[in-house]
């Protein structure tokens, strides 16, 4: 027969005690594995405060349990419910979140040290003009995200031709925000931010998005207490560590009011 070392102490307050120990190993874990079920994981990183609350506005809203976290140099962090990561990271990408970040022209050119050829410069000069293009149209309302590309051709001899220059816009845009306006306004947002360019050489392609549909809003009832379904796991999360608790603190006062009577008892004798 197995003897365990509780076993082997003689019959009192110390295998008592050998008990009350082996009881409390088991709770903490039982108590270990309630709180990993509802533990949340990593979503997005390194996010700024404005951008972390607009992300986590759109999580709740469509019913998905996520919290942020600051950290260190005030960066964000998105955390979210292990078994809605996949539900989450659909979501934000339907709605074209987070957004795209765009350089400026006082990224591009920061002062590096390198000697650079005029052409370089050029090249540098106009993809930074891109950059603040896309990022001025992506800032009009219903405009999920935008690339702007500008063809700005350089004369290689002061007696070449200029060509003028041209724009191409591809805008991804909430269906119910295109209107007959939004292809103006950006034509001539991007004209007006491009040197010697004519408004009809501006191209605007505009793709329509659909909003993720919002999730049916399902009720159920347990323990006599009207819930979200997705609530339900959360209460049984909350009730488990109740119970836990309970027994724990049961056995415990348990422990010492047998202690104290045997105690109390040999003292009497």
């Amino acid at each position: 027969m197995r003897r365990t070392l509780c076993t082997l102490l003689p019959v009192g307050a110390g295998r008592m005690r050998c008990r009350a120990v082996r009881l409390r190993g088991i709770l903490l874990s039982c108590l270990l594995c309630v709180l990993l079920s509802g533990c949340k994981v990593p979503l997005y990183s390194g996010l700024g405060e404005q951008e972390a609350n607009e992300m986590l506005g759109k999580l709740l809203e469509y019913n998905i349990d996520a919290t942020k976290q600051t950290g260190e140099a005030n960066q964000v962090t998105l955390l979210v419910d292990e078994a809605q990561f996949g539900q989450a990271v659909d979501l934000l990408q339907k709605l074209g979140l987070p957004r795209p970040h765009y350089e400026t022209i006082g990224k591009v050119f920061t002062g590096d040290g390198l000697v650079t050829s005029p052409m370089q410069e050029w090249a540098r000069f106009n993809f930074a003009l891109s950059q603040e293009l896309s990022s001025m149209v992506s800032s009009i309302p219903g405009v999920i995200s935008a690339e702007v590309r500008v063809a700005n051709p350089r004369k290689e001899t002061p007696f070449d031709e200029a060509q003028p220059p041209s724009a191409s816009v591809l805008a991804l845009v909430k269906r119910d925000a295109i209107t007959a306006e939004l292809v103006p306004q950006i034509k001539q947002l991007v004209a007006y931010g491009i040197e010697n360019i004519e408004y009809d050489r501006v191209g605007v392609v505009v793709s329509p998005v659909d909003p993720p549909a919002r999730p049916a809003v399902e009720l159920v009832t347990f323990g006599g207490v009207v819930m979200q379904r997705g609530s339900v796991t959360r209460a049984l999360f909350l009730l488990g560590a109740i119970a836990l608790l309970g027994v724990a603190l049961g056995a415990a006062g348990g422990f010492v009011a047998e202690n104290y009577l045997k105690t109390r008892g040999k003292k009497a004798a």
